[in-house]
């Protein structure tokens, strides 16, 4: 796995226009890997922005991402002068670093979510008219009531956000019983709400992306569970910079 470190070029307009909406942060970072793909390796990663990223006194932008292949920052920025300087990239090594019974200080920016059935969409002519929201609550759940086993089945899942804090921090316990650790302890602070604009060939998507920071301390359990969850992310919104969780030796 590889780290890499890119600073940010505050004094660039265009270079904080782009790290404003971080579906084009995503977009900018693929061009760096898209070369790289062959038939025995499939390019992935992570990424995270800092905005408040501290050196030598002065706050920076920064963009941390860790991918399963060496990146070509040249193929992804060549003329754009997006960063301050070049690239810092670090050869992580797995075989010292993550071990069973071993703590780390972790900080991790999630996007907390859960799949339920999409009524609206599989009742959408039942419901036509309806505006009162209790009153589609109630024709829903009366027909659903009323659907049989092979019909419930046909009804399609969507994925919404997790909002409560409570629900927040059962995400978080389940998420890592299945990504081998244990908290240790946390605390957790919200983001705001971000609508971001992701542009297909054909349509343009207006995403609503709610994000939760967690940082404490966790022991590792699994140690293949753990390398899976550091290596590929924890929760949804990867494209959008969640789901990288950060380590450092408690």
């Amino acid at each position: 796995m590889y780290l890499s470190n890119l600073e940010i070029e505050t004094n660039n307009p265009k270079a904080i226009h782009w790290i404003s909406n971080p579906y084009k942060i995503h977009q900018r970072l693929w061009m760096g890997f898209e070369k790289l793909k062959t038939e025995k390796i499939n390019p992935d990663f992570l990424f995270r922005l800092e905005e408040e990223f501290k050196e030598a006194g002065e706050l920076k932008p920064r963009i941390l991402v860790l991918s399963n292949i060496l990146p070509s920052w040249e193929n992804a920025f060549n003329s754009e002068e997006f960063l301050k300087k070049q690239p810092k990239i670090l050869n992580l090594n797995f075989k010292n670093f993550i071990e069973e019974r071993v703590s780390f200080r972790f900080s991790l920016i999630a996007n907390p979510t859960k799949s339920i059935k999409d009524h609206h969409s599989f009742f959408k002519k039942e419901l036509e008219g309806l505006t009162d929201k209790m009153e589609i609550k109630n024709k829903i759940e009366q027909l659903s009531n009323s659907l049989k086993k092979e019909d419930w089945e046909k009804i399609k899942s969507k994925r919404v956000g997790i909002y409560k804090d409570n629900e927040q921090v059962d995400w978080f316990n389940r998420k890592s019983e299945q990504s081998g650790f244990k908290i240790q302890s946390v605390h957790f602070s919200k983001g705001e709400e971000e609508n971001i604009s992701k542009k297909t060939p054909n349509l343009t998507h207006n995403i609503k992306l709610h994000t939760v920071h967690f940082q404490g301390i966790l022991r590792v359990t699994n140690t293949e569970l753990f390398k899976k969850a550091y290596s590929t992310g924890i929760g949804s919104g990867k494209a959008f910079g969640c789901g990288m969780l950060m380590l450092a030796r408690a």
